[in-house]
């Protein structure tokens, strides 16, 4: 994945750090805008924040999306009663009682020797403290729009709040929409999420009749599943994780590396959504993804399509006409 050099945002005080700033009262514009991107999924409140704070936080982009994310998730799981990933629709928020939950998770993750790699990440280490002053913290700091619940957006701010606050969050990222190459790539790769629910659906539906006795319809299964990778549904996802690294790929050349883009209010960065993206497109393609004789037949083969297409063309072109019968004439 290529790194860019962070820039300097220009119209941006680095140096004005949270503190008692943290708990400044939104007004009615910047609160509708601050509950439009809580209301959406984690992921995108992440990537909201990293663009917002690229130069001051890109350092804990790693514990944000390998730790933070994904305990969040599973937190969002847990109180679902979710236990398998692919099934899992990406939630927005948590109620208290399962935000006490996430910290207990993250404090556990961070406190585990197996995970000591994650130690470097000082910043972004949670603080150890009891049920009771947690929940008031929660209350009293954490939960930025009152409504009793905690948007990933509102931990992240909380967590890093010696340079970010609500009211600079939404000054810095207000006026601003989606590049619509960014968007694409973020299409995609949603595009990506859902043939993949398919392809594990189907997996775990014939790991199921494989298992259930040594019928014919066992058997069937136990074939079926043996030759899964070899499957239409294997091949739609690999075509859909090449669809969405080509388009990934586009965003980054079209954007990557440029500090900010001007807007209507304050400054604002796409690497955190660079970033995700070629993160998240990475993580797919080391479980999912094709193998490399794979990706050369289907290259050959849309090749071989585009020839076909093109001769085709070709020859309609210089077959004769016929003239017209005479009455035409």
């Amino acid at each position: 994945m290529t790194e860019t050099a962070p820039k300097v945002l220009e119209g941006i005080n680095l140096s004005k750090k949270g503190g008692a700033s943290f708990t400044e009262k939104l007004d009615a514009e910047a609160l509708k805008f601050f509950n439009e991107v809580a209301s959406t999924p984690f992921s995108q409140q992440a990537v909201a924040f990293l663009n917002a704070y690229w130069v001051e936080v890109n350092s804990e982009k790693e514990f944000i999306y390998s730790v933070a994310w994904e305990t969040m998730k599973y937190a969002d799981m847990h109180s679902k009663g979710v236990q398998l990933v692919y099934k899992y629709d990406e939630g927005n928020d948590l109620d208290f009682d399962i935000g006490l939950y996430f910290y207990e998770q993250l404090c556990k993750f961070c406190e585990d020797p197996k995970n000591s790699q994650y130690q470097q990440y000082a910043r972004s280490l949670p603080t150890m403290l009891t049920a009771l002053k947690r929940k008031q913290e929660l209350r009293d700091k954490v939960d930025v729009n009152f409504d009793g619940r905690i948007s990933f957006l509102e931990y992240l701010l909380y967590q890093y709040q010696d340079v970010a606050n609500p009211a600079d969050f939404c000054t810095r990222s207000m006026g601003h929409d989606e590049h619509p190459e960014i968007k694409k790539a973020r299409l995609a790769l949603e595009e990506v999420n859902k043939r993949i629910r398919a392809y594990e659906e189907e997996k775990a539906r014939l790991t199921a009749e494989a298992e259930s006795g040594t019928g014919v319809k066992a058997l069937g299964a136990k074939n079926m599943l043996a030759q899964i990778d070899a499957s239409p549904l294997k091949e739609e996802l690999n075509k859909a994780l090449i669809t969405a690294e080509a388009a990934v790929r586009i965003a980054c050349k079209k954007y990557g590396g440029q500090a900010f883009v001007p807007g209507a209010k304050g400054q604002h960065s796409a690497e955190g959504a660079l970033w995700w993206m070629q993160k998240d497109l990475e993580e797919k393609k080391k479980r999912y993804g094709p193998s490399k004789a794979n990706v050369i037949e289907w290259i050959i083969t849309i090749k071989s399509k585009i020839t076909t297409t093109n001769n085709n063309n070709n020859n309609n072109k210089s077959k004769p006409t016929t003239p017209p019968p005479p009455h035409l004439t």
